[in-house]
Formats: C-alpha cells, sequence, structure tokens
C-alpha cells in the first residue's frame, strides 16, 4: 500500500457488481483512516492523509450542490454519481483529520457532507442510493457507522438531551440505559475486554461510577479512572479500564 497506491493514487476497485478497472472512494479513505488510526507506520500521514481527501475531490468531486455551500463526492469513476454512504465517510473521515490535527478548513464541508447524506433517507426511513434503489450494505452496514464515528469524534454533533455511548476500544456485550428519569442508575455496560477506554455523552456530570461494584474515583493518575468534560449542555464522560469488566454510572 505505501510502494503502490499511496504514491499512485491508484486506488482501484471495489464493488463486485463493476466489471473492469474502476477508482473508488472507498478503498482511498479507507485507507486514509486506517493511517491517521495508525500513525506509527506512517511519518509523514498529516500531508498524505490530505493527498489523499484532495485526489477523491479532483477524480470525484460533484459540485452539483455548491450553491448549497457543499461539495459532495461521487462514488466512482465508473458510476459518477454522490451516494449517502460515501459522503458520510468523506465527512467523518475529514472530522478525524481536524480533530488530529487542529486544522479547521475542512470542518464545515465535512459537517455539510453528513447533513447532505441525509436527504438520502425518506420520510419513511428508507435509505436510498441517489433517490433509486435501495442498498442495504451503503445504507445501512455502510452509511450509518460513520455518523457513530463523527459523533465520537466531534461530540458536539451528538445529542445533548439522551445518554449514550460514543466510543469504545472493546466490545460492549450487554448495554442497559435508565428506563426512568428518576432512576439512580443512569448506564451499565459489560465489556469483553477487561482492559479498554469509553466515550460517553451524558446530560449531566455523574455522581459516582463503579467498576465490578467497587467505586473509582475521578482523575486517578493509575488504575481505574474516569474524567469529565464540561459541555454547553451536559458533557463526555471518559471511562479508562485497567482492570474490570461492569461499569455502572449514577446520577
Amino acid at each position: 500500500m505505501k510502494q503502490y497506491p499511496l504514491k499512485t493514487n491508484k486506488w482501484g476497485p471495489f464493488f463486485e457488481d463493476m466489471p473492469g478497472w474502476t477508482e473508488t472512494q472507498i478503498n482511498a479513505v479507507t485507507f486514509a483512516r486506517f493511517m491517521m488510526n495508525h500513525p506509527e507506520y506512517f511519518p509523514d500521514w498529516k500531508s498524505q492523509v490530505p493527498g489523499i481527501f484532495n485526489w477523491v475531490y479532483v477524480t470525484l468531486g460533484n459540485d452539483k450542490w455548491l450553491k448549497y455551500g457543499v461539495k459532495t463526492v461521487n462514488e466512482q469513476t465508473s458510476c459518477m454519481e454522490p451516494a449517502s454512504s460515501h459522503n458520510s465517510r468523506q465527512g467523518s473521515a475529514e472530522l478525524q483529520y481536524v480533530k488530529l490535527t487542529g486544522d479547521s478548513s475542512r470542518y464545515d464541508n465535512a459537517i455539510r457532507q453528513l447533513n447532505w447524506a441525509t436527504y438520502a433517507v425518506n420520510i419513511d426511513g428508507e435509505n436510498r442510493f441517489n433517490g433509486g434503489a435501495t442498498w442495504l450494505s451503503d445504507g445501512y452496514g455502510d452509511f450509518v457507522r460513520h455518523y457513530l464515528r463523527a459523533m465520537a469524534i466531534d461530540p458536539t454533533l451528538s445529542n445533548p438531551d439522551e445518554n449514550h455511548i460514543l466510543e469504545s476500544s472493546s466490545v460492549l456485550v450487554e448495554v442497559e440505559y435508565a428506563k426512568e428519569p428518576s432512576e439512580i442508575q443512569i448506564l451499565c455496560y459489560h465489556s469483553f475486554d477487561e482492559n479498554g477506554t469509553e466515550k460517553i455523552r451524558l446530560t449531566a456530570k455523574p455522581s459516582r461510577i463503579s467498576m465490578d461494584n467497587i467505586e473509582i474515583k475521578e482523575n486517578q493518575q493509575s488504575g481505574n479512572s474516569w474524567s469529565w468534560t464540561e459541555m454547553e449542555k451536559g458533557g463526555v464522560l471518559i471511562v479508562k479500564r485497567v482492570s474490570g469488566l461492569v461499569v455502572r454510572i449514577f446520577r
């Protein structure tokens, strides 16, 4: 990957229903995400990743909605049509670059791509490709997870009036939210791994948190701990598990 597509921008085909060679956005931007998730392998990722993004806009950019303030991207060179999954992928990946580098020049268009992509979903909740067929893999398996990634990257995009786990480094095998506002326990979840990190959007700072029924302290330097970042409404809780499976959060 370093020797060829990263140098030549020949990202090639992905979809099984397209015969012959075609350049796809999914290959390019998925690799850009891999680079951002593993910068230890790519010393020049800060310049290479925007290079990939720029290639996407040169090769697959779509100016049809510029009058509304958003530049979208097409699926591939053999299908020059924009779609919800590709634009939500582009938006979330560029938000990740903004977060990691502090370069905010891509922020507005990334948010607008995420907004634009929601128009693929009709009033019945059906996610359609370019107003036509419904592709379950693109519309549900792919489209939705880019919004989850975007909210984890930028929690201001998440709902401030609800409690939600935005991100976990481990598989969570069971999650239970409070059913009534009067319940003392806001949230309980079970992790597959004994160590990991969760990012959670909450409507208010919790009073206490336990792990395997043992209370853990805020901002501990070692061991199990949690931290809180206040937002305009509610905030973001980070739970760091060094050794523990069951986390309970109380109001």
